[in-house]
């Protein structure tokens, strides 16, 4: 699922370039060492958490975003244990989806009221148009949202509406078309430079050919320039509209908890700083994350990590 340059970014592109920003994470295996952290530890601040803690100051906060790779089924199961795990502090509580658009709002309702069985909800929503994971993966928390009555709120926004965006200016389309979501916030230097490794790593094969034949005529480079922002500013059009929904589901009190890809959420980046730029300064980033050393997680990574096996 390659990102293409002409520039037209895929609606999975999620799980593309969130894959290659796990490039900078720790490995998959645990040494054996009773000092190293251990499947089932929170961190906090690069220190051993007790989850309780953990769990109750995250509960106090506005916002809380639940990072994850979107095919990893451990990362889905982490989800839905803190969620119960924040339920249990704040009932009011909400449950905001990059997987589906603002426009898939009226099924999740659905949903929630019971009116829907899975074969319904997975077809009426165009879960495999717009999303293409396995629904299979997220079914179980739906259904912790159903059984407790939290509701659930689409943070997307549509694939065309985020190159239209990106290509023709916030200021070209009307606040009625973007769903009154406001312009995003600059990436940091950091974060652009993160996109922009991630943007030269998925250049398809017959891109970099064209790009090679421009080149020949002085063109590239100005080409690859254009590429490049459209790309980063499409993202930020992402960022910015998933902040926009959690904001706007933590507006009367609510705990707004966000699922999303690891991307949007690591370094304080993507999400959390369109947040911030939202107003939205009580929030938690908390990701799960397999370890290959002995040294605790990088606690810049996220607010909270917890280890899994």
């Amino acid at each position: 699922m390659p990102h293409r340059v002409h520039f037209r970014i895929p609606r999975r592109a999620t799980a593309v370039w969130m894959l290659a920003m796990l490039a900078v994470l720790p490995g998959a295996a645990m040494a054996d060492n009773d000092s190293c952290p251990a499947p089932g530890q929170w961190f906090k601040d690069g220190a051993l958490t007790p989850p309780e803690t953990l769990l109750a100051t995250a509960a106090r906060q506005e916002v809380v975003m639940l990072g994850e790779r979107h095919d990893e089924k451990a990362h889905h199961r982490w989800q839905l244990h803190t969620l119960a795990g924040l339920h249990a502090h704040r009932s009011d509580m909400v449950i905001g989806l990059e997987m589906l658009p603002r426009e898939a709002q009226p099924v999740l309702d659905a949903w929630v009221a019971g009116e829907l069985d899975e074969e319904a909800f997975v077809r009426r929503s165009n879960w495999n148009e717009v999303w293409g994971i396995d629904a299979e993966l997220y079914l179980p928390i739906l259904h912790f949202a159903r059984m407790q009555q939290v509701p659930l709120v689409a943070l997307n926004i549509q694939p065309a509406l985020r190159q239209r965006l990106a290509r023709e200016g916030w200021q070209a389309v009307a606040s009625s078309e973007r769903h009154a979501i406001t312009a995003p916030d600059a990436a940091t230097p950091a974060y652009r430079e993160r996109l922009t490794q991630i943007f030269q790593h998925h250049l398809a094969p017959e891109e970099e050919e064209r790009t090679e034949k421009e080149a020949q005529q002085g063109k590239a480079q100005d080409s690859n320039h254009a590429a490049l922002e459209t790309f980063i500013q499409a993202q930020l059009a992402w960022d910015r509209a998933m902040a926009d929904g959690l904001a706007t589901a933590a507006q009367n009190g609510s705990l707004a908890v966000g699922l999303m890809g690891y991307g949007h959420v690591i370094y304080g980046d993507g999400v959390p700083h369109q947040l911030q730029d939202l107003g939205i300064s009580r929030q938690m980033a908390l990701l799960p994350l397999a370890i290959n050393d002995c040294q605790p997680p990088d606690a810049s990574l996220a607010d909270g990590i917890y280890i899994l096996e």
